[in-house]
């Protein structure tokens, strides 16, 4: 006997919904993952070199020999006690300027784990710079002599550098700040460099710091770092 044209109808309309279910399954789980990614991305001004006089300076003298180079380093912190919590995106060191900018990045989440790591009330907000962050340098006060390059050692120099500048942004998963560092003298006798972050709130250099992540080691390759076009125009139109 044929199919009743009324059960035939009941069948088609729940095999479009059972459709319908699963494209909305699918669209909602394409959207979080295009949020994700966009939210992965720095904003451009995160991704180019910030201009200040040091560094216009610098430009002006050298010009298209003017050396940028980073590192191949830790890009984020993977200790059980920080895992996950901070990263760098990009770090550029300028000799020439004696200059390093940093762009450190925290996700959302970061936020929660400092509320309850300091067991806050409520927590921190977004695009507020609630980290207290310095490069660490560590330098050898004996260059001569190589073998007492270890922890601990009095001939081991480390040298605290403060921000002198940065910007915030921020995307819908992500803080980031762009940090200006002067004052930074790479030199041959510099064995490491180091990014440490404190909580505001908690900031004792006697401690562990909250977060660490290295930026720079002696015998690590130097990548050359190449200016692009709107970065030499902001440093060509800078202070007129």
């Amino acid at each position: 006997m044929p199919k009743p044209r009324k059960s035939y109808a009941l069948w088609l309309m729940g095999h479009a919904l059972h459709l319908l279910f699963v494209l909305l399954i699918f669209s909602v789980c394409a959207l979080i993952c295009w949020r994700v990614f966009i939210s992965a991305i720095p904003p451009s001004e995160m991704k180019r070199l910030s201009p200040n006089a040091k560094l216009a300076e610098a430009y002006r003298t050298y010009g298209e020999d003017l050396t940028l180079y980073t590192q191949e380093q830790a890009s984020v912190t993977k200790d059980d006690a920080n895992y996950g919590y901070f990263g760098v995106t990009r770090c550029v060191f300028i000799p020439d300027a004696e200059q390093v900018q940093v762009t450190f990045r925290y996700n959302n989440s970061t936020l929660r784990h400092v509320m309850e790591d300091y067991a806050l009330v409520e927590e921190p907000p977004r695009g507020v710079e609630i980290f207290d962050v310095s490069i660490v340098k560590v330098v050898d006060a004996t260059p001569e002599d190589t073998g007492d390059n270890v922890d601990g050692s009095e001939n081991l120099v480390k040298t605290r550098i403060a921000p002198s500048d940065r910007k915030i942004d921020t995307t819908a998963l992500y803080t980031y700040i762009l940090y200006t560092f002067d004052d930074v003298d790479m030199t041959d006798d510099t064995i490491t460099a180091y990014f440490d972050i404190y909580y505001s709130q908690d900031v004792n250099y006697d401690k562990d710091a909250y977060g660490t992540l290295r930026l720079y080691h002696r015998d690590d390759a130097r990548l050359p770092v190449k200016l692009s076009g709107k970065e030499e125009k902001a440093l060509q139109n800078y202070g007129k």
